[in-house]
Formats: structure tokens, C-alpha cells, sequence
């Protein structure tokens, strides 16, 4: 489920404290332009919330594009894959089994 500008009015703590009153554990990631992360899945949901840049994402056949504010949830055991945009991305990745 992908969350349009879902934190674009909170700064980067309130972000934060957000994800964990869902449960998760945001650990905040920096990836450089063109990393590419390859088709996986894992049995955890997984929560990804966009501070700076851009990630083009494609959940079961699904082509996304994430930029700041905005939230991605994947579900457990459901195929994705993702690139990181032209100038890099900066991100709260967690997971959680629901």
C-alpha cells in the first residue's frame, strides 16, 4: 500500500515516532544513485518511509515511485524489487511479522 506524502508535514523524529507506535523498528538507511535491490520476499511485513530522494519500487508487477513523505507497506511472502533514483534516497526501512 503506497501512502502519497503520508509524513510530509512531520520532520524526520516525528517520522520516526510514528513507525514505532505501529510496531516497527526503523532503522534509517542511505543508498546511492542506482543501487539496485534485487526481487526477494521475506515472510515480515515491511515498512519503508521516504526522507530525501527517490526509490522506484515494483511490488508483484506493480512499478511505484517513492519520494519524500511518502510510505510503503509490502507484505510478508510478496515479491519486490527496487532502484534507487538519480540522486540517491534516504529511508526508514523496518519489518515486523503481522
Amino acid at each position: 500500500m503506497h501512502l502519497k506524502n503520508f509524513y510530509s508535514d512531520l520532520t524526520e523524529k516525528e517520522i520516526y515516532k510514528k513507525i514505532k507506535e505501529e510496531g516497527f523498528t526503523p532503522i534509517k538507511i542511505s543508498d546511492s544513485p542506482g543501487y539496485v535491490y534485487n526481487e526477494h520476499s521475506h515472510p515480515e511485513t515491511k515498512l519503508l518511509a521516504i526522507l530525501e530522494g527517490e526509490m522506484k519500487v515494483i511490488v508483484e508487477n506493480e512499478k511505484t515511485t517513492l519520494k519524500k513523505g511518502d510510505k510503503l507497506i509490502i507484505p510478508g511472502n510478496t515479491k519486490h524489487s527496487a532502484v534507487i533514483g538519480k540522486d540517491g534516497c534516504i529511508f526508514f526501512w523496518s519489518e515486523k511479522l503481522i
